[in-house]
């Protein structure tokens, strides 16, 4: 079985031409499914290459084909015939994409489903002992928390995150991570002090470097992120000229591997620059933003972030040519 033999049904996704079905299809309908080490190197690097192009595209075009894949990976563990050490690894993938899964409709808005999912993909970690899982998908439980206006909630699964954490020793980037997650909910409570000692808790950690513990789902914490999530929390405390300073930053430091993060990031600082009354950079970043769009992002999240970026120039839109031209650029691509 090849990776691109995995994902069965998933042939219709829209710019993943490599997930056409096979002959697996074939195989799964076989008395026995044989599943071998070779398969599940396949499988994990199936995953792998989800959660690459959700960095890259966004989630809106992956949930499905996550889904199918998970479905796949199901399948084999309900009726493939393999050795133990196979099943264990099988559970393993199966959490994984259940947590991607999760985060890819989130990035698409899915809001409910993306907590069923992480309630799934929490549940199966806790159930078998597999704490790096429960990490990263309380980790993805707090992000979205922020954005459904929970920051409580936000700050409460970033410690608990924390603690799970501390149990398997993660190295420094995980601790990053979790810090900047409680960070982005103290944030959006306006408590600065709290906010402001996870930042520097988050920046501590990151300094110390990278490790070869640092887990797949961690890498995408590189210096850009840390300093667009910084901006975003200098944002949400009304620090609007501090945060047009980081995301500007953010913005130039981002890799084209984290296009979906640096389309956020310019939405975000459009958003609060518009805010500090620098009409000039927010048109600028919101183009940016746009043509990332137009170059073949797919993320939900970010076009609503651009909805916001033109509530705030609406009252500008009547003695401002730049602010009335780039609401109108806004409502062909966000409508």
């Amino acid at each position: 079985m090849k990776r691109r033999s995995a994902l069965i049904g998933a042939g219709a996704a829209v710019g993943l031409p490599w997930l056409a079905p096979s002959h697996a299809s074939a195989r799964s309908h076989a008395n026995e499914v044989r599943v071998t080490e070779d398969d599940v190197h396949e499988l994990k690097e199936a995953a792998a290459d989800l959660d690459a192009i959700d960095q890259r595209f966004g989630g809106d075009r992956l949930w499905r084909t996550a889904r199918s894949h998970l479905m796949w990976v199901q399948h084999l563990i309900d009726e493939g015939t393999y050795p133990e050490e196979i099943e264990q690894e099988l559970h393993q993938i199966a959490g994984q994409l259940t947590t991607s899964l999760g985060w890819f409709c989130y990035d698409a808005n899915r809001q409910d489903e993306a907590r069923i999912y992480f309630s799934e993909a929490l549940n199966t970690a806790l159930l078998e002992g597999n704490l790096p899982l429960a990490t990263r998908t309380l980790s993805n439980m707090a992000r979205q928390s922020v954005d459904l206006n929970k920051p409580r909630e936000a700050v409460r699964f970033a410690k608990l995150a924390s603690q799970h954490a501390a149990s398997w020793s993660a190295p420094p980037r995980v601790t990053a991570l979790l810090a900047i997650r409680a960070a982005q909910g103290y944030a959006r409570l306006g408590d600065e002090l709290n906010a402001s000692t996870a930042i520097k808790r988050a920046w501590r950690a990151f300094d110390r470097g990278p490790s070869d513990r640092d887990p797949q789902w961690v890498t995408f914490l590189n210096e850009a992120e840390l300093v667009c999530l910084e901006g975003m929390c200098r944002s949400d405390l009304g620090q609007n000229r501090r945060a047009v300073r980081l995301l500007e930053r953010s913005s130039t430091l981002q890799d084209i591997e984290h296009s979906r993060n640096r389309g956020m990031c310019l939405a975000r600082l459009a958003t609060a620059a518009v805010q500090d009354s620098d009409l000039d950079r927010s048109v600028s970043a919101a183009r940016e933003s746009l043509r990332l769009i137009d170059g073949g992002q797919s993320s939900t999240r970010n076009r609503r972030q651009l909805a916001v970026v033109r509530e705030n120039l609406e009252p500008y839109a009547k003695r401002n040519g730049q602010a009335r031209d780039t609401i109108e650029l806004l409502n062909l691509h966000i409508a």
